[in-house]
C-alpha cells in the first residue's frame, strides 16, 4: 500500500530519519475519523440500480425531467457539486458517488474500472429516466465519462454540460500537462509526510480508510495550477471520502503498460447533435479556456461558458455565476 511504501522510502534515509520518524508518529498521535460506507452505516442516503448499492440522494419531484450529475475523480464524491440541488425547482436531480469513491461501497481490485462506471452510468439514467430522455451534468472526470456516455447513448441524452474536463484521449493528455500523480512541491511534501503518520493511527472503519484519510488530505496541494493564484478553497476540497483504490483501479483501466491513456471519449459524439455546454473556469492553467476550446470541437453543435474568477471547482467556488450558465443552457 502507498503508506508503507512512504515508510519504506523514509527508512532507507538512515538512522536519523528513522528516530525523526518515531518522534513524528508520536506526534501525530489522535483520533482521524473516517465515515463508513453506505454498506456498513444505515444512516447516509443511498441508490439502489441493477442490483448494486451506491451512496446518493435525490431532490426534487420524481415526475419532473432527470438531471443526473456526475462527480469527478475518479474515486471521488459529489459533495462539492451539491449547490446543483438548486436546479431540482425544474428538474429531478440525482447524485451519486460512482462505485469505490465517496461513501460507496469500496469493491475489489478489477471490479471498478471505466467500463463499468460507464455501466453504472447508464443504470442511473435508467432507472431515473423511465423511458425519456435525460440531462447531465458532468464535473472534471465526471465530464469526460459524461462525453463517452453522449457518444455510447446519444439516444438516451437530452442536453449535456461538460464542465472542464480534463482530456479525452491520450495526446490530450500530454498536451495539456496532465499528471496521474501529485506535483511534488515542497508544500505538497510537508503535508503528505504529516498526513502520512496521521494515517498511521487509522484502523477503522475498514481496511480502506487510512489510504483513503491520506488521499483525501493531500489531494488538494497535488494541482495547484488549477486554482486561482494557486490558492485552493476549502470549498473546492470538501469530500465525503476519497476512494483511493477506485482512483488507481479506473485509471489502469484505461491505460496500457505505458501508463498512455488509450481511450477516446469522444467516439461517437458526432451523432448528438444537440447542444452541449462546455464549461471552463477563468483560473484553470492546464486544463481552463485553451484547452475546453480545443476540446468542444469533437462535438457538432458545442458552446462554451467561462466563469470568471473561478478554479476547477467552479459550481462551489462560483456557485451563482456557474449555475446561472447551466440554467440558461437547459432551458424551460
Amino acid at each position: 500500500m502507498l503508506l508503507v511504501k512512504l515508510l519504506k522510502i523514509v527508512g532507507a534515509l538512515g538512522g536519523a530519519a528513522v528516530a525523526l520518524s518515531g518522534v513524528m508518529y508520536i506526534a501525530a498521535n489522535g483520533k482521524y475519523p473516517v465515515p463508513k460506507t453506505v454498506d456498513n452505516d444505515p444512516a447516509p442516503p443511498r441508490i439502489e440500480a441493477r442490483g448494486k448499492l451506491f451512496h446518493g440522494e435525490t431532490f426534487g419531484d420524481p415526475s419532473a425531467p432527470a438531471l443526473i450529475v456526475i462527480h469527478g475523480g475518479p474515486g471521488w464524491d459529489y459533495k462539492s457539486l451539491l449547490p446543483l440541488k438548486s436546479l431540482s425547482d425544474k428538474y429531478f436531480v440525482v447524485f451519486y458517488d460512482q462505485t469505490g469513491g465517496g461513501l460507496s461501497p469500496r469493491v475489489d481490485d478489477g471490479k471498478a474500472t471505466l467500463r463499468s462506471t460507464l455501466d453504472d452510468l447508464d443504470a442511473m439514467v435508467d432507472k431515473f429516466g423511465q423511458g425519456r430522455k435525460v440531462s447531465l451534468i458532468g464535473h472534471s472526470w465526471g465530464a469526460m465519462l459524461a462525453s463517452a456516455y453522449v457518444g455510447l447513448h446519444p439516444d438516451k441524452v437530452r442536453r449535456a454540460v461538460l464542465a472542464e474536463p480534463g482530456f479525452f484521449n491520450g495526446d490530450q493528455a500530454k498536451e495539456a500537462g496532465i499528471r496521474f500523480g501529485p506535483l511534488w512541491t515542497w508544500d505538497f511534501m510537508s503535508a503528505a509526510t504529516w498526513t502520512m503518520f496521521e494515517a498511521l493511527h487509522i484502523n477503522q472503519p475498514d481496511a480502506d480508510a487510512a489510504c483513503d484519510y491520506f488521499m483525501g488530505k493531500v489531494a488538494s496541494q497535488a494541482n495547484p495550477e488549477y486554482f486561482c493564484g494557486g490558492k485552493v478553497l476549502p470549498a473546492s476540497v470538501d469530500h465525503f471520502r476519497a476512494g483511493t483504490r477506485a482512483m488507481a483501479a479506473i485509471m489502469k483501466s484505461g491505460m496500457d503498460n505505458d501508463g498512455r491513456f488509450t481511450f477516446d471519449l469522444t467516439d461517437g459524439v458526432d451523432k448528438f447533435t444537440e447542444p452541449v455546454l462546455f464549461i471552463a473556469s477563468q483560473c484553470n492553467q492546464l486544463i481552463g479556456v485553451k484547452q475546453q476550446r480545443k476540446y468542444m470541437t469533437a462535438f457538432p453543435n458545442a458552446r462554451l461558458a467561462i466563469i470568471k474568477g473561478s478554479g476547477h471547482f467552479m459550481f462551489s467556488e462560483k456557485p451563482e455565476q456557474s449555475i446561472a450558465v447551466v440554467r440558461e443552457y437547459l432551458g424551460p
